[in-house]
């Protein structure tokens, strides 16, 4: 059997063996509340090149972030917050367990001694210090280095009321008349108490065009993908996502005359607005590997009414490398809803990632900081486990209050 990438598709859940897995051990860290030295914390002198080096590109002026750490006007009276969520280690925001093993491209992770210093900071009140402390100006990465095509739908699209979660597909033609590889995209959300999700695929002129054009006004009802044969997803955005860059020397093909399909999963649960999303794209500049978002998912789960903590007994689900040659795994998207508890995704030589305390406003890919060989014949497994505190069942399905188990691989022959 000769390999090739789009051979690459055929992946698909085919066993199911049990599994298990393992949270971060070890002594619980006590956070300083004074300095080493029994001094106390300023913001110019310590904490405000950690806070550039480890807040700054999400904690900036004009970000959705409630505060910018750019000045210290922009902290002041923000201590005791920020003390807390750097102890408590929701900020910065970094799902994946140490425990795992596996080292990441992009770690957000702050060390405990530099986590020693926010602390203290907050415990001495939150002092300012002299601004002659101050480390040099910082201007933090934000979304992509170069832009070379933005897209969004031709007009501003508001959702069916007569469901709570509408997924509309709209039909941009990127004009591409060669081959091009995606390295990086940016989705812009436009009303983000609404979007829910978005997903970016690249699929068949006509086959998008017959699907547009048998509903009047912009796009056409999707729910569960764009209604296209052998879509290639180029990327997506869920809450917590920034700008993707995908490994370097990686990229998604674009094939000549294909045209995208953004796939827009709409909840009116809070607000039903207009909204015009967009996605920014960069282009190789030059030969790159091609790779594929392949999905892993177990979509036949069923969570008991009030069970927590509760994982299927036939968990971790399998999937072999069926391709016939060995791939390379550049990262990992996982995925659930908002009853998640943990996920897990364990490759042939061990853990890819662990997501003890899953939490769907943080959501963003993985990239390893080397590739990841799966053999051919060898498998990947997926574990979830739910708290369903409700009445009802809970099931795979797209609507925000269904649950899935689900992980993308991004792989390469």
């Amino acid at each position: 059997m000769r390999a090739t990438l789009g051979s690459l598709a055929v992946l698909a859940v085919a066993a199911c063996t049990p599994g298990q897995g393992g949270q971060d051990a070890g002594t619980p860290h006590v956070y300083a509340t004074a300095l080493p030295d029994g001094g106390t914390a300023t913001w110019y002198r310590d904490v405000a090149p950690l806070a550039q080096k480890h807040c700054q590109g999400c904690h900036n002026a004009g970000s959705i972030a409630p505060f910018s750490v750019e000045t210290f006007q922009g902290v002041k009276g923000w201590h005791t917050a920020i003390g807390n969520a750097v102890s408590e280690q929701r900020m910065p925001p970094w799902m994946p367990s140490a425990a795992c093993g596996q080292k990441y491209r992009d770690d957000r992770r702050m060390s405990l001694d530099e986590a020693d210093v926010f602390t203290a900071w907050a415990a001495g009140g939150g002092l300012e210090g002299d601004v002659k402390d101050a480390p040099p100006a910082y201007v933090a990465q934000q979304g992509l280095e170069w832009t070379d095509l933005s897209i969004a739908p031709k007009a501003a699209y508001t959702p069916n009321n007569t469901r709570p979660d509408d997924y509309h597909c709209f039909l941009i033609d990127p004009n591409v008349t060669q081959t091009k590889d995606v390295v990086g995209f940016e989705v812009v959300p436009g009303v983000r108490a609404e979007v829910h999700h978005v997903l970016l695929y690249a699929v068949d002129r006509a086959e998008a065009q017959k699907a547009d054009d048998a509903e009047p006004g912009e796009g056409w009802t999707c729910f569960g993908g764009p209604g296209s044969n052998n879509p290639i997803l180029i990327g997506g955005w869920v809450p917590g996502t920034a700008a993707v860059r995908y490994p370097t020397g990686v990229g998604i093909p674009l094939p000549a005359g294909k045209v995208f399909a953004m796939q827009i999963h709409y909840n009116t649960a809070q607000v039903r607005e207009p909204d015009l999303t967009s996605v920014k794209l960069q282009y190789a500049k030059g030969a790159v590997t091609q790779a594929l978002l392949i999905p892993l998912a177990d979509p036949f789960f069923s969570v008991p009414p009030h069970a927590m903590d509760w994982t299927p007994a036939y968990h971790p689900v399998s999937t072999p490398n069926q391709v016939g040659a060995d791939l390379r795994a550049w990262g990992v998207f996982p995925h659930m809803h908002t009853k998640g508890k943990r996920i897990t995704v364990t490759g042939p030589d061990g853990c890819m990632v662990d997501i003890p305390k899953w939490d769907f406003q943080w959501q963003q890919q993985y990239f390893f900081d080397q590739p990841r060989r799966i053999k051919k014949g060898e498998a990947v497994k997926l574990g979830c486990t739910w708290d369903n505190p409700g009445d009802k069942p809970v099931g795979w399905g797209e609507g925000t209050a269904d649950e899935m188990c689900l992980a993308y691989l991004l792989l390469s022959l």
